[in-house]
């Protein structure tokens, strides 16, 4: 169902520099939120119904109209001397993005998106509290602290190892619209976190890939958040289950998110299960070897090519969040096992090492540090 639209009128005024001689046409506008559907807006308006399934249809042909937000916007104009005669509608949603469609004849549908230009961002600070809160006050995307736990897991626990005055850089990349606005979401290049006994750099040669991790110069582990952007909804350890009641160990980190956000493989591995188990719903077990299994539960889907005895990477998709088996909402169970045992998944031990580092990976690994001013005797010392 389509989602709804607040309809108001505005007052008639003229819309278009040049409009045809033969009409005087006036423009009416409408915000999306809660209480009507595309349809009943128009039809408030007088729109008869074959014209507005011929709109819907053709909006349908160049946009998913279940896209539909608060605060998009619906402008429409009309012969004024036939109000119920549409000669052209547009929409406006995310991103600046705009559909417009003709009247003049058949009805046309054209989606006009504006030009979009990459920028990658930096931000090198000092962290005295939690890293979301650095994030916020230097105005960074705050979602990359829970990224950044999901993507460190094993080399770093944020709530434990972070004492205050640490350094910490982080390289983003965004796109902006011609009015400076940020389109989509930003994707991580390059992060750094000094400690007192060791250095973590992350990186990114792929925006849309998995990253490497370093310590101290040397590559540890490649791996995938097994999902960006979302919420930390639950840690590991004893907690007040949310539906049972009472409390109960928790062997995972829960993140919440929307149905069918997509989920990823944290390492290659080869896939040792799909199916349902009692409380965890529809689950995906991976074998990374020596004894390390990772499990992924509550999904809504499991990805076509994802079945028992394939073989996947860091960052491939498994399948999408749900809110199956024993949960009170959509959220994702992440949990880490060594030898069957659940254990932390932020535990420096939860994953073993992986791949050594591309060409690529050392790179950019040499660019972003150079970018972001990183100087380190301990570092030079190791070449």
């Amino acid at each position: 169902m389509l989602l709804l639209l607040a309809f108001g009128l505005a007052a008639p005024v003229p819309v278009f520099a040049d409009p045809p001689t033969s009409h005087v046409l006036s423009q009416s506008t409408a915000t999306i939120a809660s209480g009507d559907t595309l349809d009943s807006v128009l039809g408030r308006a007088g729109i008869p119904p074959n014209v507005r399934a011929e709109a819907a249809l053709a909006l349908a042909g160049v946009y998913d109209l279940t896209e539909l937000r608060p605060g998009h916007q619906l402008e429409w104009a009309a012969d004024q001397t036939t109000p119920t005669r549409l000669l052209r509608l547009s929409l406006f949603v995310d991103d600046g993005v705009e559909i417009t469609l003709s009247f003049n004849g058949p009805i046309t549908a054209e989606r006009l998106d504006p030009p979009i230009r990459e920028v990658d961002r930096q931000e090198t600070l000092t962290l005295q509290g939690p890293l979301f809160e650095a994030l916020v006050a230097a105005k960074a995307p705050e979602r990359f602290a829970v990224d950044l736990t999901a993507l460190l897991a094993g080399q770093v626990d944020f709530r434990r190892d972070i004492k205050g005055g640490e350094s910490f850089a982080l390289v983003w990349r965004e796109d902006q619209l011609p009015d400076g606005s940020i389109a989509g979401e930003p994707r991580l290049k390059y992060a750094r976190l000094e400690l007192t006994d060791r250095v973590l750099e992350l990186v990114a040669s792929d925006a849309a890939g998995p990253v490497i991790v370093f310590e101290d110069g040397e590559a540890v582990q490649r791996s995938a958040a097994p999902i960006l952007g979302a919420r930390l909804s639950s840690v590991f350890g004893r907690r007040n289950h949310p539906v049972l009641g009472g409390v109960r160990m928790h062997t995972g980190i829960d993140y919440a998110a929307p149905v069918g956000t997509e989920v990823s493989a944290t390492g290659a591995g080869r896939i040792i299960f799909t199916g349902t188990i009692r409380g965890y719903g529809l689950t995906v077990d991976i074998d990374h070897g020596g004894g390390v299994v990772t499990r992924y539960a509550h999904l809504s889907e499991i990805a076509d090519t994802v079945e028992q005895g394939t073989r996947v990477k860091a960052g491939n998709k498994i399948g999408a969040v749900g809110a199956t088996g024993l949960v009170s909402g959509p959220n994702l169970h992440y949990e880490v096992r060594v030898d069957g045992r659940p254990i932390d998944p932020t535990d420096r031990e939860a994953l073993p090492d992986q791949e050594i580092a591309s060409v690529d990976d050392l790179n950019a690994l040499a660019i972003w540090r150079k970018e972001t001013g990183f100087k380190s005797a301990r570092m030079e010392d190791r070449g």
